[in-house]
C-alpha cells in the first residue's frame, strides 16, 4: 500500500530528471516513485500525484509505453488525481484527450523572458509569477488544447504554453532546470544544436548566470500554487 505522501514520476529520457523540483518535493517530505518509462512498467497503486517528464520523442510516436501514459493519465483525470506534465509529458496530456500534437513554427531553445499568462481569475496555478515570465524552454512541438481545457500561458510563437484539464496540468516549459542541467543538455546536443542557425549555446551559457534565480523562483512559486490547487 502507498503513503499518500508518495508521487509517482515518469521519466522519459536519461538527462530529464525532476533536477531543481525534486529538491522542493523532498524538503516537503514527498517520497518519489521514479519509474524510467522506456524500461521499466507502470506501477498500479495509488500516489497522490503523478509527474510526467519531458523527453526528445514526439507525443506522436508509435511506441507503446508513450500510449501506457497517455491512458494512466485519463484513469487518474477520471478519478481527479492530480497530474503535472513538464513538455512531452503536457504533450501526452493534450494527445491523451484528443487534442493534435504537431510541430512548431520554430524550435524555441535557451532562456526566454515570453510567456503571458491567461485565466489567472479562474486558476491559481501561476499566480504570483510575472507575466510575461522567464522561464527555460527546450521544445519543437505544439498542441492544440484538448476539448474544455482552461488555458494558462503562451507565447508569442506558441499559442499553447500551459493549459489545466481537469486535475492536469499541462505546462510545455522547463521551470525545473538548475544550471547544471542547462549545460548538460547542451553538451549533450551540440550536433543537433550545430543545425539550428538561431540558436546560439555559448549565448544561453553566458545568460545562465543572470536569470537562473528568477527561474527557480518562479518555480517555486508554481509549485506552490499546484500543491495549494490540488491539497497536497
Amino acid at each position: 500500500m502507498q503513503n499518500m505522501t508518495d508521487i509517482l514520476v515518469l521519466q522519459n529520457a536519461k538527462y530529464e530528471g525532476l533536477s531543481g523540483l525534486g529538491k522542493l518535493l523532498e524538503e516537503d517530505g514527498f517520497r518519489t516513485k521514479i519509474v524510467f518509462a522506456k524500461k521499466e512498467k507502470i506501477p498500479t497503486g495509488d500516489y497522490s500525484a503523478t509527474i510526467i517528464l519531458g523527453a526528445p520523442e514526439s507525443a506522436n510516436d508509435d511506441l507503446d509505453y508513450l500510449k501506457d501514459e497517455m491512458t494512466l493519465i485519463r484513469n487518474l483525470v477520471e478519478k481527479e488525481i492530480p497530474v503535472l506534465g513538464i513538455c512531452l509529458g503536457s504533450q501526452l496530456i493534450a494527445k491523451a484527450f484528443g487534442a493534435k500534437v504537431y510541430k512548431g513554427k520554430t524550435k524555441e531553445i535557451g532562456i526566454y523572458h515570453d510567456i503571458e499568462f491567461d485565466n489567472q481569475l479562474k486558476s491559481g496555478i501561476f499566480s504570483g509569477i510575472n507575466s510575461p515570465a522567464t522561464v527555460f524552454h527546450w521544445h519543437g512541438d505544439t498542441f492544440d488544447l484538448p476539448q474544455n481545457a482552461l488555458r494558462l500561458a503562451h507565447s508569442k510563437d506558441y499559442q499553447n504554453q500551459a493549459f489545466q484539464k481537469g486535475s492536469a496540468v499541462g505546462v510545455q516549459f522547463h521551470l525545473e532546470v538548475t544550471e547544471d542541467i542547462i549545460r548538460l543538455w547542451l553538451e549533450k546536443s551540440k550536433n543537433e544544436l550545430s543545425q539550428i542557425p538561431y540558436i546560439d549555446p555559448e549565448e544561453i551559457i553566458r545568460e545562465i548566470p543572470e536569470y537562473i534565480q528568477e527561474i527557480q523562483n518562479n518555480m517555486k512559486t508554481f509549485y506552490r500554487n499546484f500543491k495549494a490547487e490540488y491539497n497536497l
